[in-house]
């Protein structure tokens, strides 16, 4: 694999802002488009495929993105160790305005410094790790609060140069089944807006991430079936996910 030491590493010499891929595709837009169909194939295929993990951490985390993205970029699975100083993504001013609030101005929102990256993910699964032993933080009042508040931990990393919601969801999502939960992705998708900006909220107050659980105590139920199996709200998600995938590649396009 090619080396990603600097921030420029991610991208094609010749095609500024273009991240480099698998499929040698230099335009940012018909790049965009490819990564998603194939991404939400993968996606749907462990939602589906995959049983719940034997043990939560960094490693499993890293396989997952691998599944994900590994078609598209040889990095998937990969923390990010740069930039030095911290990457940012820009998005509404959700502290000083309210979360729907259109006309708020658009601000930056800073992750946690390549180096810094694997060493605090490794850190917050082995913290969820340890939470999740106590059978007591596995009750509904307090498993969801739980995983929101490592959830927005985890994003505030952000260990990968691309597709951390959704390898985050997809994380979760098996996370929740295998506690006894379902995670209603499709649900969450519908909502990504009020998604987004809950995140962003705690990041930026760093005063807990009480959008987050409020929006993951709608989104989260008990699961009817044992993790085994799987829920109709799992099929219904999955298979949302493939006809997304599938009204996105157009006539022409790529299909998986």
């Amino acid at each position: 694999m090619a080396s990603y030491s600097q921030w420029e590493d991610y991208f094609w010499p010749d095609a500024p802002g273009v991240l480099k891929n698998r499929l040698n595709i230099k335009d940012s837009w018909q790049l965009r488009e490819a990564e998603t169909r194939i991404s939400l194939v993968r996606m749907a295929e462990i939602v589906t495929q995959d049983n719940p993990p034997d043990v939560i951490d960094l490693d499993y985390y890293c396989g997952l993105h691998r599944k994900i993205f590994g078609d598209v970029y040889d990095w998937a699975g990969t923390p990010r160790t740069v930039p030095k100083f911290g990457m940012s993504k820009q998005w509404r001013d959700v502290v000083n305005f309210a979360p729907d609030d259109r006309t708020a101005p658009w601000v930056k929102y800073h992750y946690r410094p390549g180096p810094e990256v694997a060493g605090r993910a490794a850190s917050q699964f082995t913290m969820l790790d340890f939470e999740l032993g106590d059978p007591q933080k596995t009750a509904p009042h307090t498993f969801i609060p739980l995983i929101a508040t490592s959830w927005g931990g985890l994003d505030n990393i952000h260990p990968f140069r691309e597709g951390n919601t959704r390898s985050q969801t997809i994380l979760f999502h098996q996370i929740c089944r295998k506690y006894g939960y379902e995670l209603d992705g499709q649900e969450l998708f519908n909502r990504r807006e009020e998604f987004i900006g809950a995140r962003f909220h705690g990041h930026a107050t760093q005063q807990g991430y009480g959008r987050l659980i409020a929006l993951l105590l709608d989104t989260v139920h008990q699961r009817e079936r044992d993790a085994e199996q799987h829920s109709e709200r799992d099929l219904q998600w999955a298979q949302s996910l493939r006809e997304t995938s599938a009204r996105r590649a157009g006539p022409g396009g790529l299909h998986l």
